[in-house]
């Protein structure tokens, strides 16, 4: 046991080395012909993820092609859409193709290849509704996705021309689904967005919506780049001029822009019959069920990682904590580990993962960043529990130790340590079970476990019951799991306190 804890420590410590080893490298990965490119696969049909869980959509294929043209190996990262910039600032991303819109705001960060698409911005509304335009959107309840231009043209502004009543109340989502949901479930009067995906999302869900053309605003597509990065632009450009001209562009155009690219959703009126359907639309058609098993494994694995270097650097802190006993005053370590605990439990968790991923690993390694995040987190937890189990331990123990011959550590090692087990263990456990509910946060870095495999499908079908229920159930069964294995590893440790 003692040999396998040691092994799974020393594969932590190498993945971490060996991630740090990259960590502080910014400059573009072009030199050796990779194209890291991001993307917020949110967007159809720019981009999605199609039913074998891959990016695809116009903006991937047409990357892709244009990789080809000028002998880049492209891979595709999907984030976050306000990720995507700060990602390229930062050299995590050589560049990003997400329908994002040439705007003055976005210059000062990025710059902008050749404009690849012109869009205009849809209103999505209720089939019965009575707007007409975007001015009758004043004083409604409005919902866009974050940082889009349906963002900017419906928050009133002082530049605002249209939109103009303060009364004008925007929710922002991080993904136009979600605005759609919120609309479908009547949150909102209306929905801002892009011109094809309006058509999209109309698509899948015409039994209830319709689409207002707002010719008003007009936006170019373009894919960003890091300033200064002229060699890289240069050949996107090219790259363009390419495939706009060898015919592939528009190839493209008529698979994924005119063409279907999304699956009507059903229409009988059978309750029986449309639970059935739905059942098969989310879970099967969509490969939902596998994207749910996956999504489990990556929890799981997570967690397990996490649990063990949590414990393994609470053990260490707890320590530290106890030295101040041992001589009676304040010592450096105690200081340092009481320091540590004050910070990590002092902020959330979140902010940690989010710190980790960007700034640490500069948005690569999420697996490794999730795993120390929740594992750093932890600790600082798993650290009082310990100190509380030893605290809890009677002092005649490690004197009766000390008595016998023991040295100090010995006495921990073999009295003491075994009694505290007994404490902490209905602690550790729920320490456990809390850490496995929180990693259902790792979606943010792009990390495709399972509360992120529930968003697949609900992007895909616009049905959020089924896979919320689905994910619930999945969880609680989980921990109705892990709970009954600790309560028997407790048992069996107690078995020798029964006379």
């Amino acid at each position: 046991m003692k040999k396998r804890f040691r092994l799974v420590l020393s594969l932590l410590v190498l993945c971490l080395l060996f991630s740090l080893t990259g960590c502080g490298k910014s400059e573009s990965n072009t030199t050796n012909k990779t194209l890291l490119v991001g993307t917020n696969a949110e967007f159809p049909p720019f981009e999605y993820i199609n039913n074998d869980g891959v990016e695809d959509g116009f903006d991937i294929a047409l990357i892709k092609a244009i990789g080809n043209e000028m002998g880049y190996d492209v891979t595709i990262k999907n984030m976050e859409f306000k990720s995507l910039i700060a990602s390229i600032t930062t050299g995590g991303l050589d560049a990003s193709i997400a329908g994002m819109t040439i705007t003055e705001d976005r210059k000062q960060s990025v710059d902008f290849s050749d404009a690849y698409y012109t869009a205009t911005q849809y209103i999505i509304v209720p089939i019965n509704s009575k707007i007409t335009s975007l001015s009758d959107l004043n004083g409604k309840d409005i919902a866009v996705q974050e940082g889009t231009t349906g963002d900017f043209l419906a928050t009133p502004a002082d530049d605002n021309e249209v939109i103009t009543d303060s009364t004008t109340n925007v929710k922002r989502f991080k993904k136009g689904t979600d605005a759609v949901l919120e609309l479908k479930n009547g949150g909102v009067d209306a929905v801002v967005i892009d011109a094809n995906p309006a058509q999209e999302f109309v698509k899948a869900n015409k039994e209830s919506l319709k689409y207002i053309v707002e010719d008003t605003s007009t936006e170019e597509y373009a894919i960003a780049v890091k300033q200064g990065n002229t060699a890289l632009l240069a050949d996107l450009n090219e790259g363009l001029a390419r495939v706009k001209a060898n015919g592939t562009f528009d190839q493209l155009v008529g698979t994924y822009i005119n063409g279907t690219s999304t699956t009507d959703a059903t229409t009988s009126t059978n309750p029986f019959v449309k639970f059935v359907d739905k059942l098969d639309r989310v879970f099967v058609q969509t490969n939902g069920y596998m994207r749910l098993l996956n999504g489990l494994g990556i929890t799981i694995s997570i967690s397990l990682l996490a649990v063990l270097l949590g414990v393994a650097l609470g053990f260490v802190l707890a320590l530290m904590k106890l030295s101040e006993i041992v001589t009676g005053k304040k010592t450096i370590f105690s200081r340092i580990a009481n320091i540590y605990i004050d910070i990590i439990r002092g902020t959330p968790s979140m902010v940690q993962l989010l710190i980790m991923y960007m700034v640490v690993f500069h948005n690569r390694f999420g697996f490794i960043a999730a795993v120390l995040t929740f594992g750093i987190n932890s600790s600082a937890y798993v650290a009082e529990i310990i100190r509380a189990g030893i605290l809890a331990v009677d002092n005649g123990q490690m004197e009766g130790g000390r008595s016998l011959g023991f040295s100090y550590g010995e006495t921990m090692r073999y009295i003491v340590m075994p009694q505290a087990i007994k404490n902490i263990l209905p602690a550790l456990g729920n320490e456990f079970i809390t850490l496995i509910k929180e990693t259902a946060i790792v979606g943010y870095i792009a990390i495709q476990d399972l509360t992120k495999a529930s968003d697949f499908i609900i992007s895909r079908t616009y049905e959020a019951f089924y896979p919320l229920i689905a994910i619930a159930i999945i969880y609680y069964i989980l921990i109705k799991i892990l709970t009954k294995l600790l309560n028997l590893f407790e048992r069996r440790l107690r078995k020798g306190d029964i006379h």
